[in-house]
């Protein structure tokens, strides 16, 4: 089976039983059950595989390249995929002030962290004060100061901090955009995870490859059916799959969002977070996705 072939995830869990291969056992396991493909397990080894290479001289793995800035930028440059500009690429907390001086708009990140813990999104009012997007409400600079600190010390991420260009939504308006994330196998997308920020928290809305709206068991307690899927999806289907074609791994998260200015690239996640989560049919046909991506 090639993985053009394997249905989409809303078709799959209407019949699991269609993929009859991911049963098979040999003989000698004498009547034991086989255990069934896995996504959790399929990362657990694709982690260890990157631990690994880490530990080796003269060896840089996939996973440390994909946070190389300057290596990804180049390989989207390559694919003519916009990537978000890096205003400031490393800085203490302690600085801030100094970095801010004449920026009117950007997001602040640290630059290892998991998940949206840290960012915020700036548009200047004045010399100390600044609307943020994820808060709407003005923030002086010492209370910005004040959460990124507290972030950081909740979360355990290092005092190394960046600055990118303010993305806005197709529509134009103040408020962070919508972040569109892959699973794909080169070059062939699984599922999507549409991540909306506000106030109020974060809001989830989980699609498969055809945009059809399903559950995988992650982030139940907090998926939102009113969350407005992409004004265009093909387009962001089209550049997550030739981005994913292009890498040379089985599986990487590409986290796509969909701006004022067009598709842009926010992230490629080598090893996304709490993959452990998924229920029962989405790692199995994660993990059956896996395991094609391996064959190839």
């Amino acid at each position: 089976m090639l993985l053009s072939d394997m249905p989409p995830f809303h078709v799959f869990v209407d019949n699991p039983a269609m993929l009859v291969w991911v049963h098979a056992s040999h003989p000698a396991r004498k009547g034991s059950p086989p255990l069934p493909p896995s996504f959790r397990a399929s990362i657990d080894a694709l982690a260890r595989r990157y631990q690994r290479e880490a530990l080796q001289a003269g060896v840089t793995s996939f996973k440390q390249r994909s946070v190389d800035r300057d290596w990804v930028t180049e390989q989207m440059s390559a694919q003519n995929v916009a990537t978000a500009r890096i205003l400031s690429k490393d800085f203490a907390l302690q600085h801030l002030r100094d970095v801010l001086e004449g920026i009117d708009a950007c997001v602040i990140k640290p630059k290892e962290a998991h998940s949206s813990r840290g960012v915020l999104s700036l548009k200047r009012i004045d010399a100390i004060t600044f609307n943020c997007l994820q808060e709407r409400r003005p923030m002086r600079l010492v209370e910005i100061l004040e959460h990124l600190y507290s972030e950081m010390r909740e979360h355990q991420f290092p005092n190394h901090w960046q600055l990118e260009e303010l993305l806005l939504p197709p529509s134009g308006l103040l408020r962070p955009v919508d972040d569109f994330k892959f699973y794909a196998f080169r070059g062939h997308s699984a599922l999507v995870l549409q991540v909306a920020r506000s106030q109020q928290g974060q809001r989830y809305r989980w699609y498969d490859r055809d945009w059809c709206p399903v559950d995988t068991g992650k982030y139940d307690g907090a998926l939102d059916p009113a969350l407005l899927p992409p004004r265009n999806p093909k387009a962001l289907l089209a550049v997550a799959e030739r981005i994913s074609a292009n890498l040379p791994v089985p599986f990487c998260r590409v986290d796509l969002y969909e701006t004022y200015q067009g598709v842009v690239l926010g992230e490629l996640t080598a090893v996304p977070g709490t993959y452990h989560a998924f229920g029962e049919h989405a790692d199995a046909y994660l993990g059956a996705m896996f395991e094609l991506a391996n064959c190839v």
